[in-house]
């Protein structure tokens, strides 16, 4: 019998408004069987919430000081680390990550409130498999409702590269232009890669589109050697539940992406793979 991968998880977690959530996350990773998995949550109030294996307390503001100045002006891509602004509380995940990364095969980072499953996980390391070393596989946020799902990713002016469609061990793959998914998973080799390049605990790139908080996971699919591919064959078992499903109807400060409709991605979908060639 084959020894369980070891899988570190860390979470994001800030107030108290998502802890149902953060909740319902942790009881689903919980449920895994084919891995040995560690959860690591970093938030600014204490948590008591049954199977979190460690709580990082990052409870006050540090001062804005004068090495976080040319970062500011965009001058500098490396930030100081110093958590003067609590958009920067998911940065520190990232090395929350590092930490441990001689004692995990595989690594979750993640906000609050997406529903990780056990499939996701077995899914990438079958694409890691056969994808080339450049290649990452990653993930697409969905919300539903009694009319159907959505994809809040899927608006604006964001949609699939048509032109990027590649076929690896009979599967059909495709890039999406919005990278960003408010999470991320990456392999050892997938990581150390990245160490190579980069400080991964305080890079930012300064070039995208992404505010702060999302630049933890966008700059992993931009900045970092890798192209981001959804499997598009196995579309289904690579999309993720963004649980609070505030995007649908706009609820509280999250704009009402409603154009983001099922028919819309469905329709994408069946055109990359119409246009694959695999029967």
């Amino acid at each position: 019998m084959s020894k369980k991968k070891n899988l570190l998880v860390v979470i994001v977690n800030y107030g108290y408004d998502q802890l149902s959530y953060l909740n319902d996350m942790i009881i689903a990773l919980r449920r895994f069987k084919k891995y040995n998995v560690k959860i690591v949550v970093n938030s600014n109030i204490p948590i008591e919430i049954a199977g979190i294996d460690k709580l990082n307390l990052f409870e006050k503001l540090e001062g804005f000081g004068f090495q976080d100045i040319f970062f500011k002006l965009k001058i500098s891509k490396k930030w100081s680390g110093r958590l003067y602004d609590f958009n920067f509380l998911p940065m520190t995940c990232r090395k929350s990550i590092v930490d441990e990364i001689d004692e995990h095969d595989y690594f979750i980072y993640s906000e609050n409130d997406h529903l990780w499953l056990e499939h996701h996980v077995d899914k990438f390391i079958e694409y890691e498999k056969i994808l080339p070393e450049n290649r990452i596989a990653g993930l697409i946020q969905y919300e539903f409702n009694k009319s159907g799902r959505y994809y809040p990713g899927y608006h604006s002016y964001f949609e699939w590269d048509y032109d990027s469609v590649e076929i690896h061990n009979n599967k059909v793959f495709a890039h999406f232009n919005n990278v960003h998914q408010a999470c991320f998973l990456i392999s050892k080799k997938q990581l150390k890669k990245i160490c190579e390049m980069h400080d991964f605990t305080n890079f930012m790139s300064i070039k995208n589109i992404y505010s702060i908080k999302c630049k933890v996971n966008t700059d992993i699919y931009e900045d970092c050697g890798f192209k981001k591919l959804i499997c598009v064959s196995d579309f289904e078992e690579n999309i993720i539940h963004h649980i609070p499903n505030l995007y649908i109807d706009g609820s509280g400060s999250r704009k009402n992406l409603k154009s983001s409709s099922e028919q819309r991605m469905i329709s994408a979908v069946e055109k990359i793979l119409n246009n694959s060639n695999i029967n």
